[in-house]
């Protein structure tokens, strides 16, 4: 079963432009995303879904350099995005992840590609009933799935958010969320705010200084967090 990632980026954020070309280190925060997804276990290809503006094109230029495939589509209609991505590449086994992410642990993005592997589900996340903090969340999903999505959903709201269309309808899909036992939805390893880019740079320095492995988890994101080490 071969899978693909796909990774939604643009620079025209309201709540905090050109937040992906944001420098954590010597990185861009999509490249930390790209970085990590290329850390994981089972055999994939990486595709960047941009927009066809002209301000995208740094996007291109980033997935050019990191070896990755890319695609320019609708800037707002994100639901048409994907899946004219996923068409064009021919891509059977999806996975969804965000380029403002640019911690998430592989080791819970190959915890669902197990669930989604060995079983007939449709769509398996860690978002519908969220348990991790932000910034960890993955989607796995056929492509059957998403090409009813986009020949159905009218809604703005469903168009914006790629995959609602999917996981609100139980009776359509087969359906599968995972969880922690404890919720840690109150830490943040997202990049929606300026707040959020100062805080992952503290981290990401204080990670370099105790020269933490490469491949570093949300363990030890939260513990650097709760023992304010950073």
């Amino acid at each position: 079963m071969f899978f693909a990632f796909i990774i939604q980026a643009r620079l025209g954020s309201k709540r905090f432009p050109n937040k992906v070309l944001k420098k954590i280190n010597e990185k861009t925060v999509l490249e930390h995303a790209i970085s990590r997804v290329k850390n994981v276990e089972f055999k994939n290809r990486i595709i960047i879904a941009t927009t066809d503006k002209k301000r995208d094109k740094e996007i291109i230029k980033i997935a050019k350099k990191n070896n990755c495939l890319f695609y320019a589509g609708s800037e707002n209609n994100v639901l048409e995005r994907f899946y004219k991505t996923a068409k064009k590449f021919k891509l059977k086994n999806l996975i969804r992840v965000s380029a403002d992410s640019p911690f998430i642990d592989p080791r819970i993005i190959e915890k669902a590609h197990k669930i989604y592997k060995n079983s007939k589900y449709d769509y398996v996340s860690n978002i519908i009933n969220p348990s991790y903090p932000k910034g960890m969340s993955v989607e796995f999903f056929n492509f059957k799935s998403i090409e009813m999505a986009y020949n159905l959903a009218i809604s703005k709201f469903d168009k914006e958010h790629v995959t609602s269309f999917i996981y609100k309808r139980p009776d359509i899909f087969r359906l599968k969320n995972f969880k922690l036992k404890k919720s840690y939805r109150k830490y943040r390893f997202t990049v929606d705010y300026k707040n959020d880019l100062i805080l992952c740079q503290k981290i990401y320095k204080k990670i370099c200084e105790l020269k933490i492995n490469d491949v570093f988890s949300m363990k030890n994101l939260i513990s650097l967090v709760n023992n304010k080490s950073y």
